[in-house]
């Protein structure tokens, strides 16, 4: 199904609005495009070294959280932390690990296995804590908003439970001493889309200041913890907005210096050289840590992430990297099997989800591949792995405005009560079910998604910001760009479209041959510029080179663009991303693409943007 590309905002934006973003028309436009509009907005994005933290304690029962804390301390009683065993989970258990170090506290924690434990608490790892480890006071992480009976059950052995945790609130939340849970907030608040690592942080930053009185040792602390913060935040695909925003780009800063080894070995790993961003985060630190909580021991990220010592972080990670091959091989092998199976059992003309599920598939993995499902069908997914008496199961939602998934999923539980466990976001959740409801499962959501989005419009939209000559690519515009960096879920990286392009050349990459990499330069004959002048393209670019290449690449889809090749070779749009590709210490600008079309293809309304958008830093034009 082709994408429908679609402007980001048509949006006008004042003199003054211009003003404040550093009189430049362009950053301008791309923070109107996500929804930046006003002068408290813009302070998380421009001059952002002004912004003051929130103060923890303006999460709702931070301050019950606190004082049992300071209990617990003054009585000398034993304290656990319990987190999940993803990012978010692992990176919040060793930054509150660390924190409780700084202020000579000394505390114990426990990851659950993936494989035998499942998500969130469980009663035979809570009477374990209480009745062998003989804690008094656990902390949880990332996880606990949806454990009533868990933390029932803690309260009975006299195990005090405080949770702190960002996924959605349930009808019934656990009677923890406290629940610190930014969801509880309004959207407005800053700290509202804090990930489980923020929440944590919180509690630390209230901890350190309360037992450390010297100022500049106090903050030196709790900044040193930011770089376990913005791991936490770019892998949970937090969104990069108010408080969020500026946490991470602290971090980043920290990151890119920082002392711990464990993430000193794994930036070393992702190719960082002392500027960690983003992409390292997402594409490099996040797979490694992930991959021990998803096949074998979550325990091994932590002790990653709060060791001193060069050896051990050297043998963690060398173990972690292993572990993340081997789930891209087992990722792989799974979407194979998975793509049979729907082409087999399931009409996607018909479905409005995807409902799948196989004894043979890791259910530690099958999350990824159910965001690679959602990324080529763009329907929900529920994938399950069948085991001995239960399916375990993940969830992807699609982004369409009205479908909030984890919403979706109370009112299957509220009608069918079919659930044994659920919990999870507006896009992505987890489940579990006895192994003998798998059939009716899948006639439930069948039914339930064919209602639910019975004349929805579910194709998939590319986000465009602006329509750009292909010219207007260079060295300038990437560093103006640079200014609202970094970019992330809320705050994606801008898309540009450009065209109508020629085909210079092409080659394909990779060891499966599944990326494309093309030398495209911008087309200037009299048919093609009436072409251009029908779609909208009235604005010439100054300094026209038409003779120049431009270097681009297209990962992941070289066979279906190739397929696509005879009716684009002259006559080609693209959807792209400008970067600047720095290889074997050569830095060029590399356009890479998200989507492509045929000129007859492209809306309108894209191209007309190009008419407006001044991208010189002046005050000429007004959005």
């Amino acid at each position: 199904m082709p994408n429908k590309w679609q402007l980001r905002s048509k949006e006008s934006f004042s003199k003054s609005f211009l003003g404040l973003c550093l009189g430049d028309s362009l950053v301008a436009r791309l923070l109107v495009n996500r929804g930046v509009h006003n002068e408290e907005l813009l302070q998380y994005y421009v001059s952002t070294e002004n912004v003051k933290f929130s103060s923890p304690f303006e999460i709702p029962e931070m301050d019950k959280a606190f004082h049992r804390v300071k209990t617990a301390i003054a009585k000398n009683e034993k304290i656990l932390i319990y987190g999940d065993y993803d990012v978010d989970g692992t990176s919040s258990v060793a930054l509150l690990y660390r924190a409780f170090a700084m202020i000579d506290v000394e505390v114990s924690f426990y990851v659950p296995s993936r494989l035998h434990e499942g998500y969130g608490l469980n009663n035979a790892a809570i009477k374990k804590i209480r009745e062998e480890m003989k804690v008094d006071l656990m902390i949880t992480c990332d996880c606990g908003i949806s454990n009533y009976n868990e933390v029932e059950y803690a309260r009975s052995l006299g195990l005090d439970v405080i949770v702190t945790d960002h996924h959605s609130i349930p009808l019934n939340p656990p009677p923890s001493i406290a629940n610190c849970n930014p969801k509880t907030l309004a959207e407005t608040h800053p700290l509202h889309y804090l990930p489980g690592v923020g929440v944590a942080f919180k509690l630390a930053e209230a901890l350190i200041s309360e037992y450390c009185a010297d100022l500049d040792l106090r903050a030196s602390r709790i900044n040193s913890l930011l770089d376990l913060v913005a791991v936490g935040i770019v892998a949970d695909l937090a969104p990069l907005k108010s408080e969020n925003r500026v946490l991470c780009i602290r971090g980043l800063e920290v990151l890119s210096r920082t002392k711990k080894p464990g993430l000193q070995k794994l930036l070393n790993i992702s190719g960082s050289n002392d500027n960690a961003n983003t992409e390292h985060i997402g594409f490099g630190i996040a797979p490694r840590i992930n991959a021990a909580g998803r096949l074998s021991d979550a325990m091994a990220a932590v002790r990653l992430m709060i060791t001193d010592d060069y050896a051990e972080a050297e043998e963690l990670c060398d173990f972690l990297d292993s572990e993340n091959t081997s789930r891209q091989e087992l990722c792989d092998k799974i979407q194979e099997s998975a793509l049979s199976k729907l082409a087999e059992e399931l009409d996607l003309k018909l479905e409005k989800s995807i409902v799948i599920g196989d004894a043979s598939w890791h259910h530690g993995v099958i999350g990824i591949v159910a965001s690679r499902l959602v990324e080529k069908f763009h329907l929900p997914v529920f994938i399950m792995s069948i085991e001995e008496h239960i399916c375990k199961g993940s969830v992807r939602g699609i982004d369409i405005g009205h479908l909030d998934i984890f919403a979706e999923m109370q009112a299957i539980q509220a009608k069918e009560n079919i659930f044994l466990k659920y919990g999870g976001h507006k896009l992505a959740a987890g489940f579990s079910i006895a192994k003998e409801d798998f059939q009716r499962f899948l006639d439930i959501c069948k039914t339930h998604f064919r209602k639910r989005l019975a004349g929805c419009d579910v194709t998939k939209v590319m986000k465009v910001d602006s329509a750009l000559f292909l010219e207007e690519n260079n060295e300038k515009l990437l560093s103006r760009i640079e200014l609202l960096s970094p970019f992330g879920i809320d705050h994606p990286q801008p898309v540009f479209v450009s065209g109508p392009l020629k085909i210079k050349s092409y080659k394909l990459m990779g060891k499966e041959r599944k990326h494309l990499k093309l030398f495209l330069s911008p087309i200037n004959t009299k048919s093609e510029t009436n072409k251009a002048s029908q779609i909208g393209i009235l604005r010439k670019p100054n300094g026209a080179n038409f003779n120049r290449t431009y270097e681009s690449v297209l990962w992941n889809r070289a066979e279906e663009f190739l397929l696509d090749l005879p009716r684009l070779e002259n006559n080609l749009y693209i959807a792209y991303t400008p970067k600047i590709n720095d290889f074997m210490n050569e830095k060029a600008i590399q356009l890479e693409i998200k989507d492509w079309k045929a000129t007859e293809s492209v809306e309108p309304e894209v191209v007309e943007r190009l008419n407006l958008l001044s991208l010189s830093p002046s005050v000429q034009l007004q959005g």
